[in-house]
C-alpha cells in the first residue's frame, strides 16, 4: 500500500504543476519594434554612452553666442517678412505686373507673362542669378 500512495502522491504533484503553467509571450522592449514607449530615452542614453563613433562633421560646429544667435533670428525674421511683402507683390490683392526689390547685395526682379510669372534672383557680389517661373494664379 506504501507504493501506491507514493505513485499517486507523485502523480498529484505532476498533475498539480502542470495546472499552473501558461503561455510564454514575447514582449519586445525597443519602442521601434511595438514596445513600450517609455523605454525609449533610456535605451537612446545606453546607445549613446557605449557609442565609440563621433561624427566627423560635428568637430567642426561651432557655439554661437546669444548675441550671434539674436542676430541670425531677426535676419532670418526680416528675410521672411520680405519675401511675404514679394509674394503679395506678386500675387495678393493688389498684385502689380513686375517689380524689383533690392536686399543688400541681392536682387528680385520679377514681370508677369501671362499665365507665367518669372523671378529673377542675382546676386551682385558673385554675379549670379537664378531665374524662377511660376504659374500666374488665376489665369
Amino acid at each position: 500500500m506504501c507504493i501506491r500512495t507514493l505513485i499517486l502522491s507523485i502523480f498529484g504533484v505532476f498533475s498539480a504543476t502542470s495546472a499552473f503553467a501558461g503561455e510564454l509571450v514575447y514582449t519586445p522592449r525597443n519602442p521601434s519594434f511595438g514596445g513600450n514607449p517609455f523605454y525609449s530615452s533610456h535605451l537612446l542614453g545606453i546607445a549613446g554612452a557605449i557609442n565609440k563613433y563621433e561624427d566627423p562633421s560635428s568637430k567642426s560646429v561651432t557655439t554661437r553666442s546669444s548675441a550671434q544667435e539674436f542676430e541670425r533670428i531677426i535676419q532670418s525674421s526680416l528675410l521672411a517678412r520680405i519675401s511675404s511683402e514679394i509674394a503679395n507683390q506678386i500675387y495678393g490683392e493688389n498684385a502689380t505686373e513686375q517689380g524689383r526689390f533690392v536686399i543688400g547685395e541681392t536682387t528680385v526682379d520679377f514681370t508677369r507673362n501671362g499665365a507665367q510669372t518669372q523671378v529673377t534672383i542675382s546676386d551682385s557680389t558673385t554675379g549670379g542669378s537664378t531665374l524662377i517661373e511660376i504659374p500666374t494664379p488665376g489665369l
